[in-house]
C-alpha cells in the first residue's frame, strides 16, 4: 500500500516512476545499471549500519522512508546513501551522457528532478545531506560507467538472448 501524507511523499514516489519507465525500455544497459545501483546501494547501507551516526545512520524520527514510503520508524538505520537519490541521479545522468548536445542549459535540465529528489528526501526527514550527496555520487558513477561499457553490454545481451531464442 503506498502512503502519501505530504508533497514529499509524492515526490518520492517518482522513484518508482524511474524504475518503472528503466523496465518499459527493455534497454539493457539501464535494466542492469539500476540493478547494480540496488546493489551497491543495499550493501553500502547494511556496511555502515552502526558506523559514525551524524553520517551515516538517519536523522532521528526518520518514518516511512521506503520505496512505498511505509516502513515505520526507521532512524535506527543507515541511510547512507539516499537510495531514492541514487535510482533518479543514475536515471538522469545516463540519460544525459548518451545526449549528444549537452549545454549547461542541458545539464541543468537533467539535474533538476535529482535536487528535488535530494530536497524532499532531507525535508521528508529521511536523510542528511551527506546521505543525498553519497546517492547523487553513486547515481552518477554507475550511470558512467555503464555508459562507457554500454556498446559491450548490449552485444553480450544480443549474444545471451540469441542462444536461448534461436533464429529459424
Amino acid at each position: 500500500m503506498l502512503i502519501v501524507s505530504s508533497i514529499y511523499d509524492f515526490i518520492s514516489l517518482f522513484t518508482l516512476l524511474a524504475n518503472i519507465y528503466i523496465l518499459y525500455t527493455l534497454d539493457p544497459v539501464l535494466i542492469f545499471g539500476s540493478a547494480t545501483c540496488l546493489f551497491f546501494h543495499d550493501f553500502i547501507k547494511e556496511l555502515t549500519s552502526g558506523w559514525y551516526a551524524p553520517i551515516f545512520k538517519r536523522p532521528d524520527g526518520a518514518t516511512n522512508c521506503s520505496l512505498f514510503n511505509t516502513g515505520g520508524l526507521v532512524d535506527h538505520k543507515s541511510g547512507f546513501p539516499s537510495g531514492h537519490v541514487t535510482s533518479v541521479s543514475f536515471l538522469m545522468n545516463i540519460l544525459l551522457l548518451r545526449n549528444k548536445n549537452v549545454s549547461l542549459k542541458t545539464f541543468m535540465m537533467y539535474n533538476v528532478p535529482i535536487l528535488i529528489m535530494a530536497y524532499a528526501r532531507i525535508m521528508k526527514g529521511c536523510h542528511n545531506l551527506v546521505q543525498v550527496i553519497a546517492g547523487y555520487a553513486l547515481g552518477y558513477g554507475i550511470a558512467h560507467l555503464f555508459h562507457s561499457y554500454a556498446t559491450e553490454i548490449n552485444h553480450v545481451t544480443v549474444q545471451i538472448y540469441s542462444y536461448f531464442v534461436p533464429n529459424k
